[in-house]
């Protein structure tokens, strides 16, 4: 069952980022370990894509411990939102560390940084887990700004983006927001899962 889960979320990535500049994936937070799984599962699948995972819901080192031969064999840099202000040190030239998730500017920054790196003839895919974790650092309407102005870059550079918001931690501007700035929304069910 599990497998079958997996490859169907994967699918459902896999056709939505083929079509959509900007995906917007919502879902129930008991599901969200099948999500990325499934994530990683298609991130494996398109080795040509230079990713950025930004990682606001769980520290680089257990994503790295959880998905080892995945990342190891990707074109993927991370940024690390919690673990510094967790007061996790660590270094990894896969990742670089923000101090805090709430210095959304800095982290706009180094996405398009990352971004820059990369080979124009790469598609890039810039991912967001989660977005709406945003809000447990900062204000709704900071969050809000930063995602506006975040996706109107990526489309300057020609890079796509990938946004899981966990469902139980979005608020009214966290939704409107999420379906005004993304072309797709994918919004998963339990009775889906």
């Amino acid at each position: 069952m599990e497998s079958s889960l997996i490859d169907g979320l994967s699918e459902r990535i896999s056709q939505a980022s083929s079509i959509y500049s900007s995906v917007g994936v919502v879902l129930p937070s008991n599901n969200y370990n099948d999500f990325s799984h499934a994530m990683f599962e298609y991130m494996k699948t398109q080795k040509s894509i230079t990713w950025v995972y930004v990682t606001i819901t769980n520290p680089f080192h257990g994503i790295k411990k959880q998905y080892p031969g995945i990342i190891d064999s990707l074109n993927i840099r991370f940024i690390d939102c919690v673990s510094l202000a967790a007061g996790i040190k660590s270094n990894d030239d896969l990742c670089y560390f923000l101090d805090s998730p709430s210095q959304l500017e800095k982290l706009t920054l180094e996405i398009l940084s990352f971004i820059k790196e990369s080979s124009r003839d790469e598609k890039s895919v810039v991912v967001i887990d989660s977005l709406s974790s945003l809000i447990l650092y900062n204000d709704d309407l900071l969050v809000t700004e930063f995602f506006s102005h975040l996706i109107n870059n990526l489309n300057l550079v020609n890079a796509h983006s990938i946004s899981l918001c966990i469902e139980e931690e979005m608020n009214d501007m966290m939704h409107k927001i999420l379906y005004l700035k993304n072309e797709k929304i994918l919004k998963i069910k339990e009775s889906f899962i």
